[in-house]
């Protein structure tokens, strides 16, 4: 997938990839073509040159592939300068940021060090011109996805279709079509200048060395395909992405701002002193102190456990009236979280309402207990431009919802950190709890102003109580949280429930309405389809043990449960159709997917960020083999190999090995499944647990608000 040229030591990146029909005629490969070609330009000192040629592969390692010896001859003339890379004022804004995430001193040269030389390998040749926006030197890739973004046209040829890859494992179609008033104004000769801009996301696996590097494709009218651009790009992730900002100092902005300024200097960058260079800074040091963590933080020490942890029944009452606050009413993790949680506070007595951001099928559970539910809508605070508006958005919010009655505010995730606001202005007691392994400011990125974030930050002290399923989720939120007003109370699954339903189950015949053979294993990933869930990985995954392991991929069935209609749905859709893999597919999402735990043979989540997942208990209690990214919570769930297959989040390769590992030693794998049910049973049963969720509410009611 990628091509380099060592030289004395020093790895020289060639441009690899160009694509040869002729290749794929020859190894009598259905494909167009084969993306084997490759170019280098090397300069070498006159004697003798070793050149190690070597080849990465899709594992994300480097292998030695060739090694040829040149005699070189005295160059005839003096090379020609070679200008100074030029940093623009975003990048080096971008990379100081990052180099705020760390305490130490020599973080920023780190930045520096990561920033690609050269980063564009290949520019687009005659007869093609294009530019790319995006990547820059240094881009954010959260759930495994990054934007390409800019414009490409033919001076004579209509281009078809833009295609981008940072694996070429496949070529994942970009939108193509757009103005680009400048690029009109630049090219007026050439009539293809005009809905030139292209934009889209790829996936990036997460095996893949730094810096990544993009290929551009475009396919003309005549079905000719070309490579037009190469750039390359250092990435962060999602749990980057996460870091807060050291506590705000303006001096510990300046130092590091220098020390940027002089290791990119030195790496033989220049860094124009223009206007858009400090406005640049200027822009920086505002977000700088908007993600700062703050100078005290009283729960940031591990140490400090707070005092609501999971607290036993005692003579406390159970609140009377309580008002539930959830973002929505689906068939998901977090809201049957809420509704199960309704019914055991209804069982002790109390009088529910339920206050969602959008309506949905849990409702009707809702009235069989005999609460009443409101739906508002949120989006004046997702519009808010600052503080300010979003304080008047609550104002208004306020007026909408009466807590004069209540006893209790329950708001349940993050996105209901608005109701813990209002329980303050009623003078109500709040429970908070919070499933979202992730900070405020990388939640709401893109979704919400950046200067709305002080006012959110504010809701973990503001809270009477915020509740975590798991120690890991709680480490993201302790810059934010008070000294004692928080603690670990872990997730349920109901155990007796599910077995009654499994018992009712024929395997046989679900199989057989599926279309599965005896013979087949059947591996099923079930979730919401979202970036966040990681399909596109797993799907990847798949293609991977076809190429690598075909006989045990055809003897297979994947399917991914949880389909929507979303815009990742259709990229997701879009690279099934690439892979062609026919015995990989999608299924809505369902109210009960049990039916799919019994007939699965295996089951896999691919996700990046979880807390506590209900998929994973499901399919513990139902005893199927489990092949899991060990992030977060999950690994509470599986602490360790004796109850499942873990594996790093985003790697592809890693998926490809677990499957063909699990379904190797099948019989093995099973043995594990019932370590792991009796861990569910013994430490996540619902009967066990929500006793005690009932006597947390009843404790956070009686607390001071």
């Amino acid at each position: 997938m990628d091509l380099r040229i060592r030289v004395d030591g020093t790895a020289h990146p060639a441009v690899y990839g160009f694509p040869r029909a002729d290749l794929a005629a020859f190894f009598k490969q259905s494909a167009a073509f084969l993306p084997g070609g490759f170019e280098a330009y090397l300069d070498l000192l006159p004697g003798t040159a070793e050149l190690t040629f070597e080849a990465l592969d899709i594992a994300g390692q480097w292998h030695v592939l060739h090694t040829q010896t040149l005699d070189v001859e005295p160059a005839t003339a003096a090379p020609a300068a070679t200008p100074h890379p030029v940093i623009q004022p975003h990048e080096f804004a971008r990379a100081l940021l990052n180099a705020l995430r760390a305490d130490e001193t020599d973080h920023a040269s780190a930045q520096a060090a990561a920033l690609p030389l050269p980063a564009v390998l290949r520019f687009p040749h005659l007869p093609f011109h294009g530019h790319l926006h995006q990547p820059t030197l240094t881009e954010r890739v959260l759930f495994g996805r990054l934007r390409i973004e800019g414009w490409l046209f033919h001076e004579t040829a209509r281009i078809r279709r833009v295609a981008a890859s940072v694996d070429l494992q496949t070529w994942q179609e970009l939108e193509l079509g757009g103005h680009k008033a400048y690029v009109e104004a630049m090219y007026p000769q050439f009539p293809h200048a005009k809905d030139c801009r292209i934009d889209g996301l790829i996936d990036v696996p997460a095996q893949l060395p730094l810096p990544l590097c993009v290929r551009i494709y475009a396919e003309l009218d005549d079905g000719s395909w070309h490579l037009c651009q190469v750039q390359r790009v250092h990435t962060w992730d999602q749990e980057t992405e996460k870091a807060p900002l050291i506590a705000h100092r303006p001096i510990t902005f300046l130092q590091r701002a220098r020390e940027l300024d002089r290791r990119c200097r030195e790496r033989g960058f220049t860094v124009p002193r223009t206007r858009d260079f400090w406005r640049g800074l200027r822009q920086a040091h505002a977000e700088y102190r908007l993600r700062a963590r703050p100078a005290v933080s009283p729960a940031a020490n591990a140490a400090v456990q707070g005092r609501f942890n999971r607290p036993v029944a005692d003579a406390t009452p159970t609140p009377r009236r309580i008002v539930l606050f959830t973002h929505n009413l689906a068939h998901e993790g977090a809201p049957l979280f809420l509704v199960e949680l309704a019914r055991e506070y209804r069982t002790a007595g109390a009088r529910l309402h339920i206050i969602s951001a959008a309506d949905g099928p849990l409702a009707a559970r809702y009235h069989e207990l005999g609460a009443t539910h409101q739906v508002v809508s949120t989006q004046p605070l997702l519009q808010s431009a600052d503080r300010r508006g979003l304080q008047r958005a609550l104002t208004d919010l306020a007026r909408a919802i009466d807590l004069s009655a209540t006893d209790l505010v329950v708001a349940n995730t993050l996105s209901m950190w608005w109701a813990v606001h209002l329980a303050h202005r009623a003078g109500k007691p709040s429970l908070f709890y919070l499933h979202e392994s992730t900070t405020p400011a990388t939640f709401y990125l893109g979704h919400m102003s950046p200067r709305t974030l002080p006012l959110i930050q504010s809701t973990f002290r503001l809270a009477t109580c915020v509740s975590f399923l798991t120690e890991t989720t709680r480490n993201y939120y302790r810059p934010w949280l008070g000294r004692d007003n928080h603690g670990i109370n872990p997730g349920w699954i109901d155990v007796t429930a599910i077995d009654t339903q499994l018992a009712k189950l024929d395997r046989g015949l679900i199989r057989q309405e599926l279309g599965v053979a005896p013979d087949t294993r059947l591996v099923v990933n079930v979730g919401s389809v979202c970036d966040r869930k990681g399909q596109h990985i797993f799907a990847r995954g798949v293609d991977l043990l076809w190429r690598q392991h075909p006989a045990s991929a055809a003897r297979c069935r994947f399917l991914m449960i949880g389909g929507r209609d979303t815009l990742f749905d259709r990229d997701l859709h879009a690279l099934l159709r690439q892979l062609d893999r026919p015995n990989l597919t999608i299924i809505p999402a369902t109210a009960d997917p049990l039916a799919y735990y019994r007939a699965a043979d295996l089951f896999v989540c691919s996700s990046y960020e979880e807390s506590l997942p209900r998929v994973i208990m499901e399919a513990m209690v139902a005893r199927v083999p489990i092949l899991t990214t060990g992030v977060h919570g999950i690994l509470d769930l599986l602490p360790d190999s004796e109850h499942g297959c873990l594996i790093p989040p985003g790697d592809s390769q890693a998926i490809c090995d677990g499957l063909q590992d699990l379904l190797a030693h099948h019989e093995a794998a099973v043995v594990r499944t019932q370590r792991a049910r009796d861990r569910v049973v013994q430490h996540f049963n619902s009967a066990t647990l929500l006793p005690g969720h009932v006597a947390l509410a009843a404790c956070v009611a009686s607390s001071r608000p």
